[in-house]
């Protein structure tokens, strides 16, 4: 195997910082779920540095998300059902948090309670 270029680190690494990454989505996954890259590799039957390169690319796009992520699992000889999991999940909890901290800041409506000025008001 050839050896990585050594702008590739620090690319994948950057990539985390764009949500429309895989290299977002990755990391977001190994955050969420407590799992190395290792085990990320394992998980999608590559190599650890496979993910430097996997985590460049788009996410796929939801219009053709079953055609995106086929063409990633064969560039990239990975399990593609495994990668549309991953996704999936991730983008599962981002929604989730999105609702929870929406709800967390609506502000809180209370009923007023007339009180009644005959009794002891």
């Amino acid at each position: 195997m050839t050896k990585a270029p050594k702008w590739l680190d620090r690319a994948s690494r950057r990539s985390g910082e764009c949500e429309w990454t895989l290299g977002a989505a990755l990391d977001e996954y190994c955050r969420t779920e407590g799992k190395t890259r290792e085990q990320l590799a394992a998980l999608l039957g590559c190599r650890v540095d496979s993910l430097d390169w996997l985590s460049l690319c788009r996410k796929p796009d939801p219009e053709r998300f079953a055609e995106d992520v086929t063409r990633i699992a064969e560039r990239f000889q990975i399990e593609g059902p495994r990668l549309a999991q991953i996704i999936r999940r991730v983008d599962a909890v981002a929604v989730l948090r999105r609702a929870t901290h929406e709800e967390c800041n609506e502000p809180m409506l209370l009923a007023a309670r007339d009180r009644d000025k005959g009794a002891g008001g």
